[in-house]
This record gives structure tokens, C-alpha cells and sequence, in this order.
């Protein structure tokens, strides 16, 4: 049987973090960093790097490349924003974020997190946080990454980034 080149169905974008995956499609085997996993019909499953995703359809090039855009956000926010500690008025640990003049606090230390998402409305004072979200069992990077995605996903007004927003919420609180 002739792999398709055309008619895959995109499911899922996975970051590895590194060059920690291999391209499946015959010929390439290239390393990747992005792994797509596709569905065929007629071949089944195969994961594929960012190069390969060029031979599915147009609207999954695009969802591919909204999703990557969205990786590279989360990236740069957890890893370029600044971080500062503080202490609640309940005496409880946290470090901090803002993101547009939003907030954003992590308590607690590995393995026992939560965070709270705090809104602030230009000219406007502090509202007060929101409810404690737990994410327990994950590291302090994986909570910034649920944390900001879960704010980008409050601020935004385009249902198809909510969309995309709340799948990658699902399966970053998934992983462990």
C-alpha cells in the first residue's frame, strides 16, 4: 500500500521540548520538536514533523500553525516574564506573573501547586482573585504554562482560540 499524501486529518500538536521525536513519514525521519499526530482512512495513525504537516489539507495547516503560534506564546511568556515572590495576607507563599496588566500567583511548592488568576481592568484597582485552581503532581513550569493558558483563554474574544486554548489546557493539566 502507497502512503497518501493528501486527506490526513490532524488530532493533535505535541511540543516534546526538543529535538526528541522522529518523523514518520517514508523518506523523512527527520528529528522533531513538533509532533503532529495525523489520521488516515486508509493508512491509519503516523505522527510528523512541522515540514511533513505541508502535505495535509489547507485548513489543517493553518489549525497547525494557529497551534504553533500558540506553543511559541506560552514559551515566551513562561520563560521571558518576570517572576517575583510574595506572601498573601494569609501567610501563604506565592510567585507572580502579570500578563496585560492581569495577574497571575502560584502557590505551593513541587509536588503540591495551585494558582489563581487575578483580572484587572485598565484604570481599574485589583479585583480580587479568583478561585484556587489545583495542579497538583506538576512542576512549577508546567503550572505557569496551565496558568497562562488558562488566562490568555478568560481574555480572549475569538472563539476559535478559546477553542484551541481549552484543548491545550486539557492536555497540559493531563500531563504529569
Amino acid at each position: 500500500m502507497i502512503e497518501p499524501d493528501r486527506g490526513w486529518t490532524l488530532l493533535a500538536i505535541d511540543d516534546l521540548g526538543g529535538l526528541d521525536g522522529i518523523c514518520e513519514r517514508k523518506g523523512c525521519g527527520a528529528e522533531i520538536r513538533y509532533a503532529h499526530t495525523t489520521y488516515h482512512p486508509k493508512w491509519g495513525y503516523m505522527i510528523v514533523g512541522s515540514t511533513c504537516i505541508e502535505h495535509l489539507t489547507q485548513e489543517d495547516r493553518l489549525l497547525s500553525g494557529s497551534v504553533i503560534h500558540l506553543y511559541n506564546n506560552v514559551s515566551n511568556f513562561v520563560h521571558s516574564s518576570a517572576w517575583e515572590g510574595g506572601i498573601s495576607k494569609k501567610e501563604k507563599r506565592y510567585i507572580s506573573s502579570t500578563y496585560k496588566h492581569h495577574q497571575i500567583r502560584i502557590y505551593g511548592e513541587e509536588p503540591s501547586h495551585s494558582f489563581q488568576l487575578a483580572l484587572k481592568e485598565k484604570g481599574v484597582r485589583w479585583h480580587k482573585f479568583g478561585e484556587v485552581i489545583q495542579a497538583k503532581e506538576k512542576s512549577t513550569l508546567a503550572v505557569k504554562e496551565l496558568a497562562y493558558v488558562a488566562l490568555r483563554g478568560t481574555l480572549s474574544d475569538s472563539e476559535e482560540e478559546k477553542r484551541l486554548l481549552r484543548n491545550l489546557y486539557r492536555e497540559l493539566k493531563s500531563n504529569k
